[in-house]
């Protein structure tokens, strides 16, 4: 009796044929087509998100500068504006001495 005769490997064959078309029925053994095509896929989508990222960052590089541009002229405008408080109380500081040294002149 030859061994590929034995009832328990004619009926390892019969499983393992069954096994393989029960993957096939579930989707989990594909041709190999189809899995180039859903690898391509993937890796366009991820090229596709990849081009999205760097348009986000170069979005939020521009207005980080442009952020800084509005900073800097703020930063500007106030300080003219307390260079010319400055200038204002030092003019009415020096008025104000000299209308006091005027009223001590008129008192003598």
């Amino acid at each position: 009796m030859e061994w590929a005769q034995i009832p328990i490997v004619q009926g390892g064959a019969v499983a393992v044929l069954l096994a393989a078309l029960w993957l096939v029925l579930r989707g989990q053994l594909v041709p190999r087509s189809t899995l180039e095509d859903v690898r391509a896929d993937r890796d366009a989508r991820i090229a596709e998100a990849n081009a999205d990222a760097e348009a986000w960052r170069q979005l939020y590089v521009s207005e980080c500068e442009a952020h800084q541009t509005t900073r800097q002229a703020h930063a500007e405008e106030v300080r003219a504006a307390l260079l010319a408080s400055t200038e204002g109380a030092a003019v009415a500081a020096a008025l104000l001495t000299e209308i006091r040294e005027r009223q001590i002149e008129a008192g003598r």
